[in-house]
């Protein structure tokens, strides 16, 4: 299709920005916003908790949108390349997140690259799911109604939690929640050559976070790091969110096609015209409101009606 005008004028404001690629990771931190959401929304209220991590203290954030009993929750894990991007940078996401869905949001500020290599970040990501599950009801949350969800490298996470959730055994996930996900490390794919540089997210920053977050001798197709190789089977429902002009495009719709050929219930929506992020940049794309609609109507179906509509 063609660009739509919000698109055209945004990869126009950010031409001049420098390639994050040529940046260390400490610059990069510091230039770094991770989302432009403008209408933030009333919540009930937000607690910082400090979670006994498998590598250390492991800070988590819940954002409550009501004080009801049993809430369901999301368990979200931010973008960021693995190597940039903290939980306080998607405060404005998570509230929103929060109130569109009527679900609590645990936001999990797990450690980065390349201060920590892969499997560092995994391994938090599970043990925040799990604490979640065993927790629930003293957190005034419902254990049978317990999502994962994350965005870019969040989304990895988001899908590889779902699939230890299965092999594991030891905590449930009621959903996932993929928006625009990095499923596939390894894999060549044609969105990446067609919209790898000038288009937001570039080809060259995603490499870029590839040595950083993984070692020299890490199989790439290791399903911890790239949940495309991963067993699907059994997993639970999923929304995957994709974007037409973003490198990871295929690479999600990918695996949205595995899910579907494992046996799994998946709602896709491809969104015309948008690049990476744009469910994070709300004042820019009307498009991104869209999305946190898209899965409150997902959920509520899922859960029988029992969702906010």
């Amino acid at each position: 299709m063609k660009m739509p005008e919000a698109t055209k004028r945004f990869l126009e404001d950010i031409a001049g920005f420098p390639p994050l690629h040529l940046l260390s990771p400490e610059e990069i931190r510091k230039v770094v916003v991770a989302n432009a959401i403008s209408d933030r929304v009333e919540l009930a209220g937000t607690e910082d908790i400090t979670l006994e991590g498998p590598h250390g203290p492991l800070p988590v954030r819940i954002y409550r949108p009501s004080n009801r009993p049993a809430l369901p929750a999301i368990v979200f894990f931010h973008g960021g390349g693995f190597v940039f991007n903290r939980m306080g940078h998607y405060d404005p996401m998570c509230g929103k997140l929060a109130a569109a869905t009527d679900h609590a949001v645990i936001s999990v500020d797990y450690r980065l690259a390349p201060e920590h290599k892969f499997p560092v970040p995994v391994e938090e990501a599970v043990y925040a799911a799990e604490w979640v599950y065993r927790q629930a009801s003293s957190l005034g949350l419902d254990p049978e109604r317990i999502a994962v969800a994350g965005e870019s490298v969040g989304g990895n996470l988001a899908a590889i939690v779902a699939q230890q959730a299965v092999s594991r055994g030891t905590f449930s996930v009621a959903a996932q929640i993929l928006l625009c996900p990095l499923t596939d490390w390894a894999g060549d794919y044609a969105s990446k050559r067609i919209y790898g540089e000038g288009y937001f997210l570039d080809s060259a920053l995603l490499e870029y976070c590839a040595g950083h977050y993984l070692n020299s001798d890490v199989d790439r197709a290791n399903p911890l790091a790239s949940p495309l190789y991963g067993d699907t089977a059994g997993v639970a429902p999923a929304i995957v969110v994709t974007a037409e002009y973003d490198p990871l495009r295929d690479e999600g719709e990918l695996y949205s096609q595995r899910l579907i050929a494992s046996g799994a219930e998946v709602t896709h929506k491809r969104y015309a015209g948008m690049i990476h992020l744009f469910y994070a940049l709300t004042d820019v794309f009307e498009d991104g409101h869209d999305v946190y609609a898209l899965i409150n109507q997902v959920l509520g179906r899922l859960y029988k009606g029992t969702i906010a509509s």
